[in-house]
């Protein structure tokens, strides 16, 4: 982990603090001053209350129009920003016919594929004349196309899996497929630091949830010993199932997990790998595979892989790969 500075710590809290105080002063003599007028209709209760309206007139408002910018083109690597001013300090934006060109560094378009492009955009636009869309139906009614298999064919092949089933979210990868593959008498084992889909998906589950320390395979031994000796709660009963999550690249941090100390880890405890790759399949490694490819490790080696197209693919949605045999259902 990269350690901030104490004086960029020091002084970024000092000015916090100092916003706070002043917000705080100012409000003192708003209230004192217009103590009889309210902007509450009569009969009902204020939309805001205490420390969240605070934030929002005091801090919030201040820096509104750094936030949902609306733009004006494609997400390029450069795009048009639609310019923006305020006659109220902010409580109100009013947008202008002016852009401003940017550079994006606000988005998941890593590699530029959500723009035009000479060779995809033809494609795509002749697969919505034929196939539409949406289906408007789920894939296990009448919602799955040629297309969803080519897909997962294709998905299947580059990750180096045998099969692969896509999703329509990326979020919803994480949160609806672990209580699938887990559930009571399971064990999860999971990154102190994991997305928050993950973290929603093994709470869904009904297993048991264990944290090792963030990127630290120590402690990742440490804890599937302790949870391997004492068994389940109260019956003490073997675990039906352990799995161990972990992220290719960690979204916040950008660190790059340890997967080959993690997967000797896995492979001593006979638990099985559960890798996160939303962040780093089709970004890092020579084809871009992945930290598999990056790190030198056999995707054999990891039982699932997860993965979106909402980053370096340019689309929506996301990917579980492994075995064409479920060997996770109870």
């Amino acid at each position: 982990m990269i350690a901030i500075p104490y004086l960029t710590a020091l002084t970024t809290y000092f000015s916090y603090g100092l916003l706070f105080v002043f917000g705080q002063i100012r409000d003192f003599f708003r209230k004192t001053i217009n103590w009889w007028n309210t902007n509450n209709r009569k009969g009902y209760a204020p939309i805001c209350l205490g420390l969240e309206d605070f934030y929002i007139r005091r801090l919030y408002l201040r820096i509104q129009d750094c936030f949902g910018r609306p733009i004006a083109s494609a997400p390029d690597a450069w795009f048009d920003v639609v310019e923006r001013y305020s006659n109220d300090y902010n409580k109100t934006l009013i947008r202008t016919n002016n852009v401003s060109r940017c550079l994006n560094l606000g988005s998941y378009n890593y590699l530029g594929f959500a723009a035009a492009d000479e060779y995809c955009t033809p494609r795509v636009i002749e697969s919505l004349k034929k196939y539409s869309p949406s289906t408007c139906s789920s894939r296990l009614d009448g919602g799955t196309t040629v297309l969803h298999n080519e897909l997962e064919e294709c998905v299947a092949r580059f990750v180096g899996k045998p099969a692969a089933i896509v999703f329509g979210m990326g979020y919803v990868t994480n949160s609806a497929i672990l209580p699938v593959l887990m559930g009571k008498g399971g064990l999860i084992i999971s990154d102190s630091l994991n997305h928050n889909s993950i973290v929603n998906g093994a709470r869904g589950s009904g297993a048991t949830i264990r944290v090792f320390q963030h990127n630290t395979p120590s402690h990742l031994e440490e804890v599937l010993r302790e949870q391997i000796a004492e068994g389940q709660p109260r019956t003490h009963r073997p675990w039906k199932k352990i799995i161990v999550i972990v992220e290719g690249i960690y979204s916040m941090e950008g660190e790059l997990c340890k997967l080959p100390e993690i997967i000797s880890i896995c492979k001593k405890y006979k638990a099985y790998t559960y890798l996160d790759e939303a962040h780093s399949i089709g970004a890092v490694g020579k084809t871009g595979r992945g930290v598999c490819e990056l790190l030198g490790v056999d995707t054999a080696d990891v039982d699932i892989m997860m993965g979106t197209f909402t980053k370096s693919f340019g689309s929506c949605g996301g990917y579980i790969a492994g075995s064409k045999v479920c060997y996770f259902a109870f």
